[in-house]
């Protein structure tokens, strides 16, 4: 699991540092100061690592470069007038003084550009960052089609840079992504919910190129898959809350599931689920426990992974 940094403003940094305690090890945030205070996740990790002696090593930082148009255009972390590489490389420069780190163990693209040639401009910005060995890995968010690339023959209502706008689930643009990349991503972010189709092809692709699919809206799209009564009553079987349950559930089929909780005892549940699992507990212990979650899910094909049970 992954904590999640959005939208907690000057919370951010006792909320982060807290997490770590808890347990939490892996951090996500963005370099987009309208919905992520970054530079409190760096004081947060920090201050965490020296109450815990952690060394950075010991914490995993997930960033992202966000495009212009994801910006409040009074608070971009980058030139406007630069040529869009020089945007990518200012951004990345301002996550590592934000962050306090002379590396970034994970870089994503936090949503498509307007056209496949400033997708382009952008991925190979960030794959020299990779070869100059500032950042670690890169990875994709927000990423169901590209405009100009496929026709908008299906289309569901999701939200891009929180601009809702209509586009169509494309397994193909995701493929295109990776074959024609240098480096390859090594993270799917997405929004997991019925609206998209809970991504079932786009997970099928990650698993078979072992790509970490990591979700966002995890809980709040999907409260219906876990607040009904066959639900509590396994969580309760399981000594787990509904919600832990369902983060039991994404992980069981393949999901790394972003936390955003600000509750301490909330945030000390998910790590002892965490420990549970990599302990070798199987939450779901039989196929049936399992579809109590994913068939109230309400989209056919959910599991792509059952020789994984």
């Amino acid at each position: 699991m992954v904590y999640g940094t959005a939208w907690k403003k000057d919370r951010t940094a006792d909320l982060v540092a807290k997490a770590i305690k808890a347990g939490f090890r892996h951090i996500d945030t963005a370099c987009q100061p309208r919905h992520y205070n970054e530079a409190g996740v760096g004081d947060g990790w920090v201050l965490a690592a020296r109450e815990l002696n952690l060394d950075r090593t010991d914490i995993w930082l997930q960033t992202k470069f966000s495009g212009l148009n994801a910006h409040d255009p009074n608070n971009v972390p980058y030139d406007v007038n630069a040529s869009l590489e020089d945007r990518v490389r200012q951004s990345l420069q301002k996550s590592l003084e934000n962050l306090k780190t002379d590396y970034i163990d994970s870089w994503i693209m936090h949503g498509p550009e307007d056209s496949w040639d400033d997708h382009w401009k952008v991925w190979r910005t960030m794959e020299t960052a990779v070869d100059e060995g500032k950042v670690r890995q890169l990875g994709l968010s927000n990423f169901y089609r590209l405009e100009g690339k496929h026709p908008l023959n299906a289309g569901v209502i999701i939200r891009k840079y929180a601009v809702t706008q209509l586009i169509c689930i494309c397994r193909e643009d995701v493929q295109w992504a990776y074959a024609h990349a240098r480096i390859k991503p090594k993270v799917i972010q997405n929004r997991f919910y019925a609206e998209s189709g809970h991504d079932v092809e786009i997970r099928a692709f990650c698993k078979e190129h072992h790509i970490e699919y990591q979700s966002f809206w995890t809980l709040t799209g999907n409260r219906d898959a876990f607040h009904h009564q066959a639900a509590h009553d396994l969580s309760i079987r399981k000594q787990l809350s509904p919600e832990a349950l369902f983060y039991a559930f994404c992980m069981a089929i393949g999901i790394s599931p972003m936390d955003g909780t600000t509750d301490e005892a909330h945030m000390k549940e998910a790590t002892a689920l965490m420990y549970r699992i990599r302990r070798g507990e199987k939450i779901f212990e039989t196929k049936e426990e399992i579809d109590i979650i994913g068939n109230a899910l309400g989209t056919p094909g959910w599991w792509n992974t059952e020789d994984e049970l």
